[in-house]
């Protein structure tokens, strides 16, 4: 199995199993595969996320396949709730919709389009049919085989996003983050342009063997790297007991009666633990022939020790080098905590399996040369205290429950600022992206 197909794979065969249950099979439909969507573990943990400087919430959910053939799959469907301590509170961000001023975090099973649930911090999708939000859209969210997903779309005449959610969750709380975020950028409650980050796991830290990347042609189109599973909320953290409740369709009877179970798990958080703020944007260095140097900006000391480090540089493009693909192009280094500075190879770029890969960033000279421009970029990093690579994919491709904690006894984060630059020009640092740079989908 392909890693991807930990959680996109499966999803077909899943839905139809959803909704067919005993049903009579017609001659005239294809064969099927019946498999009951309860078989599956659910696990889930909790931390704190030092969101450049400003402490939130973690959290990692795998929801995992167990029946042979489906093992480490995702479900199509499902309907997660965090309920925190009655002390925690979600603030009321716009992206926190009916939640705002409770203690959970929540969505609905989505079973009628005429009439959709509410709208909710998992569920901020108000565009219902195609035409109110084109051919794509990015779902209402999911508790997915690695993290919090926006995978579920009210109608089958959509076709949800393959990448995971930009991040944080609740970003004006954070007045850093929240400074591009002006009315008059605001254009809704599932996107707040210039402020969130998508983390996506690219090459040389997550690529499949015999791979340059998945954008080398062999995956589906719009799937630009593997999920990194934490998902964090600028809302305060709270100690004590977080639960977690994932509604699961299980099938339709021939009445076309509905039927669901529930999944539960709970985990415990100590809010006093914080991985070291990462306040500075790492800063990137061309060597002008398609790679360069970061500098990561990050000690890893202070009241918490962060075990795994990642810096991303993302490519927005032309990118008219690449062999495959298009932007964004998302690279990842994998380094130890407190690395001062990572070389970023020249020719790691996107290419078929069997080619020759070119350069990582393209050139002026690469684009067309004349008044091109050289690829821009962008670079950020994150560091935790928990067993992220081995449990991401495509390390945990076929396994139904990844160990998901390390030794802190919760899943912590600490996120960077953002960084930009070119292929041609040194990176500056800016507190976050900006409405230019804003990733386009």
């Amino acid at each position: 199995m392909k890693p991807y197909l930990g959680l996109l794979a499966g999803l077909a065969a899943i839905s139809l199993a959803a909704c067919s249950g005993s049903s009579i099979q017609s001659s005239l439909e294809p064969p099927t595969t019946t498999v009951n969507p309860l078989n599956s573990t659910l696990q889930f943990e909790v931390g704190t996320a030092n969101i450049a400087g400003v402490v939130g919430l973690n959290t990692l959910v795998t929801l995992r396949q167990t029946t042979a053939g489906y093992v480490g799959s995702s479900l199509l469907s499902n309907a997660p709730t965090i309920t925190g301590p009655a002390s925690f509170k979600v603030p009321a961000a716009p992206d926190a919709l009916g939640d705002a001023g409770t203690n959970h975090i929540s969505a609905f099973i989505p079973t009628n389009i005429a009439s959709p649930p509410p709208l909710t911090t998992f569920d901020p999708d108000g565009c219902q049919t195609p035409s109110g939000c084109g051919s794509s859209a990015q779902g209402n969210y999911l508790a997915s085989s690695y993290g919090f997903f926006p995978g579920v779309v009210a109608n089958s005449g959509l076709t949800p996003s393959l990448q995971p959610g930009p991040m944080p969750f609740y970003v004006v709380e954070n007045p850093g983050l929240a400074a591009p975020c002006t009315a008059s950028s605001y254009s809704g409650p599932a996107s707040l342009p210039g402020c969130k980050v998508e983390y996506i796991g690219g090459p040389p830290a997550f690529v499949q063997s015999g791979h340059t990347s998945t954008q080398d042609g062999t995956y589906p189109g719009g799937y630009d790297g593997f999920t990194l599973g934490f998902v964090d909320f600028q809302a305060v953290p709270v100690s004590g007991i977080y639960s977690l409740s994932v509604v699961i369709p299980t099938g339709i009877n021939s009445n076309g009666v509905e039927s669901y179970g529930t999944k539960t798990a709970t985990s415990t958080l100590t809010a006093s633990k914080v991985l070291a703020p990462w306040t500075t944007a790492p800063t990137f260095t061309t060597d002008g022939t398609g790679g360069g140097t970061i500098t990561a900006n990050f000690t890893g000391s202070g009241s918490g020790l962060a075990t795994e480090e990642y810096l991303e540089i993302v490519d927005e493009g032309p990118a008219s080098c690449q062999l495959s693909g298009s932007p964004p192009y998302y690279y990842t280094f994998k380094v130890t905590p407190g690395t001062a500075t990572v070389a970023v190879p020249d020719d790691i770029g996107a290419a078929p399996p069997g080619h020759a890969q070119g350069h990582t960033f393209c050139t002026a000279s690469d684009n067309g040369g004349g008044s091109a421009t050289a690829d821009q970029l962008e670079v950020y990093g994150f560091a935790v205290d928990y067993p992220l690579y081995s449990s991401a994919f495509p390390q945990s491709d076929n396994q139904a429950a990844p160990t998901i904690v390390g030794s802190a006894g919760q899943d912590d984060v600490t996120t960077s600022p953002v960084g930009s630059g070119s292929e041609g020009i040194s990176s500056s640092s800016r507190y976050r992206r900006t409405s230019s740079f804003v990733r386009r989908r």
